[in-house]
């Protein structure tokens, strides 16, 4: 039996991440992985999502040149579109595992479930695959990161087919001709818009009072104001009874007199708690997701799991059981792909005895939507501002002269500061390229900066990167090309 230092059971961003620092802080490693090397981050959410809608925003530029510029007669392949996704994702995927294979990670392909631990420390993993025998090996210690999938609802009745998730979202080599998106979070908006863009029809159904809820306030109603614009139907606070395949789907108003259409494709009907009831090619489901933490033996052992199938784990990223750590969307904090990244270097550092505690307190995320979303830290509205005094700097990209030599002038950058202190707490906005410049901040962020650190760093002109400095500086009223100077606020 093989014997390792250390395996992770998964390979998305969390584990293969996890794997090659235990190798690099000199570590035997084994990695158990059942699909490809990547997780949902690299095969079937962030990178093809953002292949997608780079294509889409170079397609809103066609539709609406820049000045100067007339355009006509263009047309898409989506079919070459989504194949470049493909060629895309697999040459990464094979970069995760040449550079697993180059650090002398052990690689098992399969499904692995801890079997039982080992009187003088230590843990027996079952690894099963469809083409060999179950083998099984030994690790001193095992770090979990077997990340989500997409949620599953019974009366939703999804198929795969006209009823499905955002997995199957990115294998369409066709665009529906309608299509209703059920949840107006993250995922729902990043596909509203990409469909969108390229002709769908698409509805939004979200349960809560605004799209975007997470969002500061007024981002979530520039998007929408954004998205109606451009013709996306938004029902807020509606909640949806049961969805269901219908064939064919009927023709829309006016057309041969509401008759169906025998040559129409078939579609899914969308029934609300009101009764009312809408149709459409397709439906997508992005309602939240499911944690991947069943049947790997972790409370046969004694791991604690709570209902939803989260562990509990503590500052080390250690479980409940002594040598068992976990990483990613399957524990506490936000899913996302760089924090399951962190998780893994951070548990793969105190299995080598670099002792590290984890804080999520400077932690940035995006949406990619058009114009994109990029935020750090604390936003107004958030309970951890409630008592202290703060300022709110905000600075307008149409008051950039980048911005407007781009073309790129709907957007804005808000910087959150302590009042007394200065210390910079937390950036939202919405913007081109604004998740690089959330990524400035973010950096300041991280050694406690303040508004005056940001205006000592000269900034490049022109650049993006001068909103920034003025944003921070408008938090104590002294931004220079912008008057009527911020207060200080108290939530």
């Amino acid at each position: 039996m093989e014997s390792f230092d250390v395996c992770i059971i998964g390979g998305g961003p969390a584990g293969y991440v996890g794997a090659l620092k235990s190798a690099i802080n000199g570590l035997s490693v084994a990695i158990v992985e059942k699909e490809r090397f990547g997780g949902t981050c690299l095969n079937r959410g962030c990178i093809p999502t953002k292949v997608i809608y780079s294509k889409a925003k170079y397609l809103s530029r066609l539709k609406k040149p820049e000045y100067g510029f007339s355009i006509s007669g263009f047309n898409f392949n989506y079919e070459e579109i989504i194949n470049y996704k493909d060629r895309v994702v697999l040459n990464l995927t094979d970069g995760v595992e040449k550079l697993l294979k180059a650090r002398k990670v052990n690689i098992y392909y399969g499904t692995g479930k801890i079997a039982g631990k080992d009187g003088g420390g230590g843990f027996y993993i079952n690894i099963a695959s469809d083409e060999e025998a179950e083998n099984q090996i030994f690790a001193r210690n095992v770090i979990i990161a077997t990340g989500s999938s997409p949620l599953m609802f019974g009366a939703f009745n999804i198929n795969h087919e006209n009823i499905i998730t955002s997995d199957e979202a990115l294998s369409l080599t066709e665009i529906p001709e309608s299509l209703v998106i059920i949840g107006a979070g993250v995922i729902g908006c990043e596909f509203a818009n990409i469909f969108s863009e390229f002709g769908a029809e698409v509805r939004m159904i979200e349960l809560l009072p605004s799209i975007l809820s997470t969002e500061d306030k007024e981002i979530s109603r520039f998007i929408h104001k954004n998205f109606k614009s451009r013709g996306i139907n938004i029902m807020t606070g509606t909640e949806v009874d049961s969805i269901k395949s219908v064939a064919p789907l009927n023709f829309k108003a006016g057309e041969n007199g509401g008759h169906k259409n025998k040559n129409a494709k078939s579609g899914a009907e969308v029934v609300l708690k009101t009764g009312e009831k809408f149709e459409a090619e397709m439906v997508l489901v992005s309602i939240g997701r499911k944690l991947n933490t069943a049947g790997l033996g972790l409370e046969e052992i004694g791991v604690k799991i709570d209902g939803r199938g989260k562990i509990e784990t503590d500052i080390h990223n250690e479980t409940t059981v002594k040598g068992v750590y976990a990483c990613g969307d399957i524990i506490d904090g936000p899913m996302l792909a760089h924090k399951a990244s962190y998780d893994g270097i951070l548990a793969a550092d105190n299995i080598a005895g670099k002792v590290r505690e984890k804080d999520y307190g400077v932690l940035p995320w995006s949406v990619y939507t058009n114009p994109p979303i990029g935020t750090v830290g604390l936003k107004e509205g958030d309970a951890g501002l409630s008592e202290i005094s703060y300022n709110a700097g905000r600075f307008s990209y149409a008051a950039s002269g980048m911005a407007l030599a781009m073309e790129e002038s709907d957007g804005f950058l808000k910087i959150i500061a302590e009042e007394k202190t200065k210390k910079i707490l937390g950036a939202t906005g919405i913007g081109a390229d604004i998740p690089e410049l959330i990524a400035e901040i973010a950096s300041y962020m991280h050694f406690g900066g303040t508004v005056f650190d940001i205006e000592a760093t000269i900034h490049s002109h022109p650049t993006l990167s001068e909103i920034v400095p003025e944003s921070a500086l408008d938090s104590i009223g002294e931004a220079i090309h912008k008057v009527n100077p911020k207060k200080a606020k108290k939530g």
